[in-house]
């Protein structure tokens, strides 16, 4: 079971979320492998990585001091040879764990425990055999990612996303829910000298890099999802300004799931945009 984690000043997801992003461009589409080894080293300046769980052909040979790259051929490999034949979904999925919501996660025990402790995960699973592999990280310290690979023998599908379409529908009325917060978030504040505005929205912070090649669609959904967490962060940023903190949470909390849900969504889209063009 999933427990609800606190809000804190910040909801982001590790930088490495795209990560899946990044994979099916490589597997699926036309980005040079190169490129997606670059992404993730530029994570960070050191990467620790673990290898746990069960024995699977994705992680054969792969060991911890080759870090986090040392997986990835692995994992395309298995992309490749089962994306075209099998929906997205099954093969690919970007997992979160917003506070209270564990909607994303396939019942595994070992998976919803890293992704509870990491905030997301990535699962790469072959649907001929049920093997997968889910990556997840955390930021021990502000230059090192800290990775684990659990192998998983018989794993489940994870559960199917929204399209992009019903994805950008539930942010905008997320927003609307949380106007009157987000608004009262913004306003002058009145502890501060006369004038003196609270900070605005820092949108250049929560920019997130994506691979080239992406349809619209998605892109559209990501930026989107960007001016959201930057609300989200705002809001975050300002404990005490606003609505009282009983009425706060939930509706911050709300905004948070669905906008997950509309990373899981981009994800998946892309995915099926990959397979088609390939």
């Amino acid at each position: 079971m999933v427990m609800s984690r606190p809000l804190t000043r910040s909801t982001a997801l590790s930088p490495a979320w795209p990560l899946p992003l990044f994979l099916l461009r490589t597997a699926w589409g036309d980005q040079p492998f190169d490129d997606l080894t670059r992404y993730v080293t530029g994570l960070a300046d050191a990467h620790l990585v673990e290898i746990v769980g069960e024995p699977v052909a994705a992680l054969e040979g792969v060991s911890p001091t080759a870090g986090p790259t040392g997986v990835l051929p692995g994992l395309v490999t298995t992309l490749r040879r089962a994306g075209r034949s099998h929906p997205v979904p099954e093969t690919l999925s970007l997992l979160t764990a917003a506070p209270g919501d564990s909607s994303s996660l396939p019942p595994d025990a070992g998976i919803r425990d890293d992704v509870s402790e990491a905030g997301w995960g990535l699962l790469v699973r072959d649907p001929e055999t049920r093997e997968a592999v889910c990556l997840t990280c955390v930021h021990p310290h502000p230059d090192v990612l800290r990775w684990r690979v659990r192998g998983v023998v018989d794993c489940p599908v994870a559960p199917q996303p929204d399209g992009p379409s019903a994805a950008l529908s539930s942010l905008g009325r997320a927003v609307l829910e949380a106007a009157e917060l987000i608004e009262r978030s913004a306003l002058v504040d009145r502890s501060a000298p006369s004038g003196v505005a609270t900070a605005a929205v820092d949108l250049h912070q929560h920019v997130t890099r994506v691979p080239a090649g992406l349809p619209p669609r998605v892109l559209e959904l990501v930026d989107r999802i960007d001016r959201v967490e930057a609300i989200i962060s705002l809001a975050l940023a300002r404990p005490g300004v606003g609505v009282d903190p009983a009425t706060r949470e939930p509706v911050l909390r709300r905004l948070v799931a669905v906008k997950d849900a509309a990373r899981r969504a981009a994800v998946a889209a892309a995915g099926d945009a990959a397979v088609r063009a390939g």
